[in-house]
């Protein structure tokens, strides 16, 4: 691990009009790319999407003022001059997610009181009857308007509602301001810097993937290309060459299988291994031939690949440590919705395995009750029309965020689990199932494990890898040596193998209040 190093200096922004007039310096670069319905390769400048803004925001604007209106679509160009032109007309975009039915998208938009919405056609089914007024995304050419409608927004208001993908199956409504957001984005560019264009892939419904996927890219001035499904994922990431992908661990857990099954279906696992002992040996020494040895691999994501910027959820130091071994690097981050969204991320070249990374500039973090709480110009203004759920996390300007860790010596974050998965037993001893399931999914025969408690016993429910479904003496015998090391108090009882995956939310969470329901 080499040492730290100053931050990066980049300027301060407190508004998307902020953002917008930064990005107009150059106005010729290229901001973004995308393929069209006819998969011909799209390209719009600076100066393009400000202009696309400028015009749709007075549309906007002409029409509403200070409302709440949706955004209700797939990943698209128009999805993203319609989210920065709703806020910067001075209005609050409420961001639903695509994919629920209709009694969930029903019940998100009245209980945020938004009766107007702009949505892909191909969602037009869940939405009819819902609100009054309805524009499909894809008609965008005719929200526009020349004429200028000047809003003097303040960026303390909230502008953006995204709504939490909690485990519990209950969706608050996260207000954030433009301040918010701005700050975080100049906050963890501090930190990280990417070195080329951008690879979209995650859901802009989410605040991961529209915050830190697409704004902190849009602020870095690097071109972004939009992926336009995951059908298409792998012929659009060697398309689009880039330097940096913002990930959730699925994807990197997808990539990796996909590339040594890949490897032994074209019988050269053998050769793989090989290689990547060859270079872990070598860059002992201060050798690295990785772009060499690894170019068959390292092309089918672009070949120019430099960074995986993951988060939302556990990803286990062997896959950093793989990616790093073909010359890809993993670069862990923390974050949460409502701290817009992230609050740590490992930097380019200063990181620790297995932590999230250091704590963004000027981002007040501290453990209380081993409770990780934040502070800072990035915490939510609080959930919409819940007062009592938003006292219940913030308390005197620290906010609660549920999950367990604590900062090591450096300055650097872990993450041990969240404190609704906390365990109790009923001798008093406190369990994180985290720290098991982490234990236990180091072995090739699980490709998923919930510790949960039955009858005041420690149970594993594992669903396995392909290779090992149904082997329950596999899984007796690896359970039995499991116990053997760890004290009394982490030891499983029993396993429970399943068939099937883990019902999960749109986020890939395993949604653990559903397991003793299937």
């Amino acid at each position: 691990m080499k040492k730290n190093y100053d931050y990066y200096n980049n300027p301060k922004i407190n508004s998307f009009k902020d953002l917008m007039n930064l990005s107009i310096k150059k106005p010729d670069d290229i901001a973004f790319k995308y393929l069209d319905n006819s998969k011909v390769l799209i390209s719009k400048t600076y100066k393009d999407f400000y202009e696309d803004v400028r015009l749709t925001s007075n549309y906007i604007a002409n029409l509403y003022n200070n409302k709440h209106i949706a955004l209700i679509g797939k990943n698209s160009y128009n999805f993203l001059v319609l989210f920065m032109s709703i806020v910067i007309s001075g209005n609050c975009v409420v961001i639903i997610d695509k994919d629920l039915d209709a009694n969930d998208i029903k019940k998100m938009l009245k209980n945020t009181s938004t009766n107007t919405c702009f949505y892909s056609k191909e969602y037009c089914d869940s939405l009819n009857g819902i609100v009054s007024k309805m524009y499909p995304i894809e008609e965008i050419e005719n929200y526009k308007l020349e004429k200028n409608f000047i809003r003097f927004t303040n960026p303390k208001d909230a502008s953006v509602i995204f709504f939490t993908s909690g485990t519990t199956g209950f969706n608050k409504a996260v207000c954030l301001s433009e301040e918010n957001i701005c700050f975080d984005i100049w906050s963890l560019a501090s930190l990280f810097k990417p070195n080329g264009g951008v690879f979209a892939v995650l859901p802009f419904h989410h605040s991961f993937g529209l915050i830190t996927g697409i704004l902190k890219p849009f602020y870095y001035h690097v071109p972004i290309f939009i992926n336009s499904s995951l059908k298409s994922l792998q012929k659009e990431m060697k398309l689009a060459e880039a330097n940096t992908m913002f990930v959730v661990p699925v994807f990197i857990e997808t990539f990796y299988k996909t590339i040594w099954s890949t490897a032994r279906k074209t019988k050269q696992d053998k050769k793989l291994k090989l290689a990547i002992k060859l270079s872990n040996s070598l860059l002992k020494i201060g050798i690295d031939l990785r772009k060499k040895l690894f170019k068959s691999v390292t092309d089918q994501f672009g070949g120019n690949l430099e960074y995986f910027i993951c988060g939302g959820a556990y990803l286990d130091s062997k896959y950093i440590k793989w990616f790093r071994s073909i010359g890809i690097e993993i670069l862990n981050g923390y974050g949460i919705t409502e701290c817009s969204p992230v609050v740590a991320v490992n930097r380019n070249l200063y990181g620790k395995d297995g932590s999230v990374g250091l704590i963004g500039r000027d981002i007040d973090v501290k453990i209380i009750d081993n409770e990780i709480c934040v502070k800072g110009k990035n915490v939510m203004l609080g959930y919409f029309n819940d007062t009592k759920a938003t006292k219940e996390v913030l308390q005197d300007g620290w906010f609660k965020t549920g999950d367990l860790g604590y900062i090591d010596k450096d300055g650097f974050l872990f993450i041990t689990g969240r404190k609704k998965n906390l365990i109790i037993l009923s001798n008093g001893e406190n369990i994180l199932p985290e720290m098991i399931e982490e234990k236990l999914m180091k072995d090739k025969g699980i490709m998923e494990v919930v510790v949960s408690t039955l009858n005041n016993q420690l149970v594993a429910y594992i669903y396995p890898s392909e290779d090992y479904l149904g082997n329950t003496t596999y899984f007796n015998n690896l359970i039995y040596k499991y116990n053997k090391i760890v004290p009394k108090n982490h030891q499983i009882s029993k396993c429970i193998l399943r068939t099937t995956e883990f019902k999960k939310n749109n986020n890939h969470k395993i949604l653990r209040n559903k397991i003793m329901e299937e």
